[in-house]
């Protein structure tokens, strides 16, 4: 790599006897096979010199093999060839999309003093080809030469520049020929200390600017949404409100995009009553950034309507608003919006699959998940890390840990997050062993695992009960990597001591903790406490817990299940009668199955789907010969204060039972029935489920909001401890 330019060894031709300082026109040359002389016989007389035909052909040149013909035939005429017919050939060579620069610097080497504009020429030939280095390097060559740029060189060259020190060179270049004040150059130097990050620098010639145009206040707002200052991006288009500079439509589209970093919506929402006054309201790039801050500060009505109204709408709007309804939660509305694009004729990209997928994920819905698989593949959509990531993901969170690990195995490219979403989906699978086994491999890889790999990991060794590897990884967090642990992970630790019976240890790393603990820490330790039947442990759990949220449903559930389980009715009575004082209702359970790519939604005691009549018969076939194979209903859950055969009649109306009676009518005997809840699954749907998978000899996956239970042959995998 050549040395980085440096005014210390490039010497700037000021000389007053240099022609090429003002551009003098040079001697009239003639261009033959060899090299080129000063003067030909035809150029010594006097008499005027017919213009060759073959010059009036280079203005109508398109391809640059008709450049090549028509250069050659001036080459074999010997005639006048002068610079400025020299300067045209180097200019298409360099410029046209079909040009060659290998041929526009053998046109220049045998032009003894070039124009600046034929050497201009060939730097933004090498900008325009994205070749930022060899521009760079040419422009050394030619100020060695003797070649004085002018305004139109330090613009391509500052696109060129990557690198800030050289950068600042080529800003003393600009400066030390006189161009400080250039407006045009000023805009072009500040985007170049914009891409090196160097903001204080380009502020600094934005603020020096006397004559600051629309495009300057653009750029450096830009500069400032693209570095993640949108907050400085804002106060600054404020700035060129209060100096009553008319934003023109870029700058517009940059200060919605620092809106939608910041979240403001006020000022979002001012952008748009300028743009509804001054027309622009059918402008493309303006709507799509609106929407694009609408959905991100959870406006997604506004956007949407915004997105209903436009007259034109490209492949990134669509995404914008897909993705819109995906992190609101509407994944229906998201589906239908990708087939009414379909419809339309546009095709999604990889943007758009991230989207869907992602909602798969939510959904549990494997089959839409596979369908979108099938789709990417014969779109024939670029499957990069992100895109790669997100399909391992999906296939983890539905449940088909078979599937993430053969989409796995043929990623070309894996990060860490990609290794993380693997890991995480054998730990939500009960598979913990080969989630450490991975994990080890993604090391030997070279691969650099980060926080959030290290809550995978710690959740692999919670669910397979591993409690020395489990605190021997939490121990290599900060010893081996660095990595401070976070609330998460001090929740997965005190989840595998709680797990292994360890309540004691369990709280004492809660109070030694450097944080104080939130409910999901407090929330483990009472359901260990639960499961272990530890009361004195639970009882000053749930009190912190209570005291850190009273509305806390869970915690009056669980405290609740644990008297009743231990037979203190009395003390089970005086939570439920403290939940209604302080009218703390437990949250409604919903549950999701996908049959033939269709997401059914059920909750307790749902009686509005069409087939309902068929699925109340179903489960009271399931309640009968549940109760035939020793099924006694656990009436402690259910936390109402009504009679047994009541309580019963509750148990049986949770909305997974629903969810799994509706499977069992519209699926073949022997498929596998997903199930996907919103909540923990109680302990007397637990125990249904094992029994109803051995009954119906079915395999059925269940997963709960902490993890997944593959019920088989009357069996789960969570072994009973979730």
């Amino acid at each position: 790599m050549a040395a980085p330019l440096s005014l210390h060894h490039i010497r700037l031709p000021f000389s007053s006897d240099n022609p090429i300082l003002h551009n003098k026109p040079t001697t009239s040359t003639a261009i033959a096979a060899a090299p080129i002389t000063t003067a030909t016989k035809t150029s010594r007389t006097n008499n005027p010199i017919e213009p060759h035909p073959c010059l009036a052909l280079l203005d109508k040149c398109s391809t640059m093999s008709e450049l090549k013909q028509i250069h050659a035939q001036l080459l074999r005429t010997g005639l006048f060839f002068d610079a400025f017919t020299a300067s045209k050939v180097v200019a298409f060579s360099a410029l046209e999309r079909s040009g060659s620069l290998h041929y526009a610097r053998l046109v220049l080497t045998q032009i003894p003093n070039p124009t600046t504009y034929t050497c201009n020429s060939v730097i933004r030939g090498y900008t325009n080809k994205d070749l930022p280095r060899e521009a760079i390097f040419f422009y050394q060559e030619m100020i060695i030469q003797g070649w004085v740029p002018d305004r139109f060189t330090f613009p391509s060259l500052f696109k060129s520049c990557g690198d800030l020190w050289e950068g600042k060179q080529l800003h003393c270049h600009s400066t030390k020929l006189g161009f400080v004040s250039d407006s045009y150059i000023q805009n072009t130097l500040m985007n170049m200390y914009s891409n090196c990050g160097c903001l204080i620098s380009a502020r600094k010639v934005f603020d020096k600017m006397l004559d600051k145009s629309v495009v300057s206040w653009a750029t450096m707002i830009d500069a400032y949404a693209q570095w993640d200052q949108p907050i400085e991006a804002v106060k600054l288009f404020d700035k060129m409100e209060s100096e009553s500079v008319d934003p023109n439509e870029v700058t517009l589209v940059n200060v919605l995009t620092a809106c939608a970093k910041a979240r403001d919506l006020k000022m979002a929402k001012r952008v748009h009553q300028y743009i509804a006054e001054y027309g622009f309201g059918n402008h493309l790039k303006l709507n799509t950034a609106l929407m694009d801050v609408y959905c991100k500060c959870e406006c997604v009505l506004l956007a949407r309507d915004l997105f209903d109204k436009m007259p034109e709408k490209n492949l990134f709007s669509w995404n914008i608003m897909i993705n819109g309804h995906v992190e609101d939660s509407n994944y229906d509305e998201a589906f239908l919006l990708f087939r009414e694009m379909q419809l339309k004729g546009e095709k999604g990209d990889k943007v758009t699959m991230v989207s869907l997928l992602l909602a798969c994920s939510h959904l549990g819905a494997l089959e839409l998940g596979k369908w979108l698989h099938a789709y990417i593949e014969k779109e024939k959509i670029e499957v990069d890390v992100a895109l790669g990531t997100t399909l391992v993901d999906m296939y983890a969170k539905c449940g088909s840990i078979d599937g993430a690990s053969e989409v796995f195995r043929k990623l070309p490219e894996k990060d860490v997050m990609t290794w993380t979403a693997l890991i995480s989906g054998f730990a939500m699978c009960g598979q913990g062993k080969k989630a450490l086994e991975h994990f080890h491999e993604m090391q030997m890889s070279g691969v650099k695992p980060d926080a959030i790999t290290f809550v995978g990991v710690l959740a692999a060794c919670s669910h397979a009960g591993l409690v020395d590897e489990g605190i021997s990884h939490f121990n290599s967090m900060h010893k081996v990597y660095g990595i401070q642990p976070s609330i998460e992970h001090y929740g997965c630790m005190v989840d595998i001591l709680g797990r292994a019976g360890r309540i004691a240890e369990a709280e004492e790393l809660i109070q030694k903790m450097k944080m104080p603990p939130d409910r999901f820490v407090l929330g483990g330790l009472l359901g260990a406490c639960r499961v272990r039947g530890n009361l004195e442990a639970a009882e000053r759990a749930a009190q912190q817990l209570l005291e850190l949220d009273p509305d806390d449903d869970g915690a009056y559930v669980l405290l609740s299940n644990l008297y009743s389980s231990m037979k203190k009715w009395e003390e089970a009575k005086i939570i439920r009668e403290l939940m209604a004082e302080r009218n703390v209702k437990k949250a409604p359970g919903c549950s999701l199955i996908e049959v033939d790519g269709i997401v059914h939604e059920f909750v307790k005691g749902d009686s509005s789907h069409p087939q309902s009549t068929n699925i109340y018969e179903m489960l009271q076939d399931m309640i009968e010969r549940l109760k035939k194979a020793g099924y006694v209903p656990e009436k402690s859950e259910v936390l109402l204060d009504i009679d047994e055969e009541e309580k019963e009649t509750a148990l049986s109306l949770h909305s997974e039972k629903l969810a799994i009676a509706f499977g069992l009518i519209s699926t073949n005997p022997g498929t596998t029935i997903r199930v996907v809840k919103n909540l923990r699954v109680c302990s007397d749907c637990h125990t249904a489920t094992k029994i109803i998978s051995k009954v119906y000899n079915r395999e059925i996956i269940v997963r709960d909001r902490n993890r997944f239970h593959r019920f088989q042959d009357g069996s789960c995998s969570c072994k009973d401890f979730w």
